[in-house]
């Protein structure tokens, strides 16, 4: 049977080395875009969230005092994770700011609030301190360590809640940022960030997991969620940021014009748009000659850009046309006619799906799949085998 002790230090040992080198190597990336030394603070709030625990792994009988300061120092840390990992976003997902200067302040809120928790703490003469850490009946605490104890346990409760607002908030940015892809690019897949979704469900089940624990410790006096446990949540936390968001491409590359439209709104722009109808008329025709005759369709980088470049248009216009007139983005509008000129080869069945999906324009047999299955409601393979009267309903 494996020792539990053993299992936690190697845990903690591991999630704490793997923050600190992550650090590292975000400060050395930090040139290539903001994105990563954003990623490089939250690692750092990360280590220095564990870093009293370390120290006491490390010290056998650590001396009161630093031990104090640095279990407050990894308390204050906390608080800057969600903030940090919300930023971290936004700059991967093209942004190029964080948030604006104001709403800045509402981030550091609980963080500055925090910080005079943690400072008010450490005035507290030695004793009352050690008594608030070893979990002391309250009762027994003088008037001064009652009212820090009690501003432990609502900052703590605050954190919860903290992360728990912040996961919604960073799945609403990735909402936004693949429609802002589907906008500009007619195969996405080297601008998706699928993976961050994942990353902040965990996070979420990891901070209810640490609500209802808190809760039960509060009313019940008994903690639901082990060292082990928590230990472990936190080591796989920091393992995914660093094996995904080290290699990871921040930002969107390519022509300024169209990384610029995926940072801003995609219809509230046309609002004041000065596109008269007969000007939208002449866009849509140059869009289906584009496809039509010149089979623009067929390459797998095209973008918005690009598009826009062949038919002698602006982006902002060709994408309202396409908005508004045709009722498709871009994404969906360039990938119908892929599927168009791939039924016919699907159902001639002298190339394979992917041969097809790759001569079509598409990047990958999956991304055809899905676009496939989402215009004619069946796989490639279905299709094929359906028979004609059937494959007339189909398309």
């Amino acid at each position: 049977m494996l020792d539990t002790n053993l299992l936690f230090v190697v845990f903690q040992t591991t999630g704490f080395s793997a923050a600190c080198i992550a650090f590292a190597l975000c400060l050395v990336q930090w040139r290539h875009g903001s994105a990563y030394g954003m990623l490089g603070l939250m690692f750092l709030a990360l280590a220095t969230s564990e870093l009293s625990v370390m120290f006491e792994i490390i010290v056998t009988d650590p001396p009161q005092a630093p031990r104090d300061v640095l279990r407050m120092i990894s308390y204050f840390s906390t608080f800057f994770i969600a903030p940090l990992f919300l930023f971290y976003v936004r700059l991967l997902t093209g942004s190029d700011t964080v948030c604006a200067p104001r709403a800045f302040w509402f981030h550091m809120a609980l963080p500055a609030l925090s910080f005079i928790a943690t400072a008010g703490f450490l005035t507290l003469p030695a004793d009352i301190r050690g008594l608030i850490f070893d979990g002391a009946a309250f009762d027994t605490l003088s008037g001064a360590g009652k009212t820090f104890a009690l501003a432990l346990v609502a900052v703590e409760f605050l954190i919860y809640c903290q992360w728990l607002i912040y996961v919604p908030w960073v799945l609403r940015v990735q909402m936004q940022h693949k429609a802002r892809l589907r906008d500009l690019f007619a195969s996405t897949e080297a601008f998706e960030t699928r993976w961050v979704i994942g990353m902040a469900l965990f996070l979420g089940f990891y901070a209810a997991l640490c609500f209802v624990d808190f809760g039960s410790r509060l009313i019940y006096d008994a903690a639901l969620l082990g060292r082990l446990t928590d230990t472990l949540m936190v080591m796989i936390i920091v393992l995914i940021l660093m094996l995904w968001g080290l290699r990871q491409s921040p930002g969107l590359h390519g022509p300024r014009e169209a990384v610029h439209q995926a940072t801003t709104a995609p219809h509230p722009k046309y609002e004041r748009s000065a596109l008269a109808d007969t000007h939208a008329d002449r866009i849509e025709r140059k869009l289906r000659r584009a496809m039509e005759q010149d089979h623009l369709y067929r390459d797998p980088n095209l973008s918005l850009w690009t598009l826009s470049q062949h038919i002698g248009a602006s982006t902002n216009y060709v994408s309202q046309t396409l908005n508004e007139r045709v009722g498709q983005s871009f994404f969906d509008y360039v990938n119908g006619w892929r599927i168009e000129e791939a039924k016919p080869l699907i159902r001639r069945g002298e190339q394979t799906v992917l041969a097809i999906a790759y001569e079509v324009g598409f990047n990958s047999r999956s991304s055809f799949y899905a676009a496939f299955r989402k215009q004619t409601g069946v796989t490639p393979s279905t299709y094929k085998s359906t028979p004609g009267a059937a494959q007339a309903m189909l398309g």
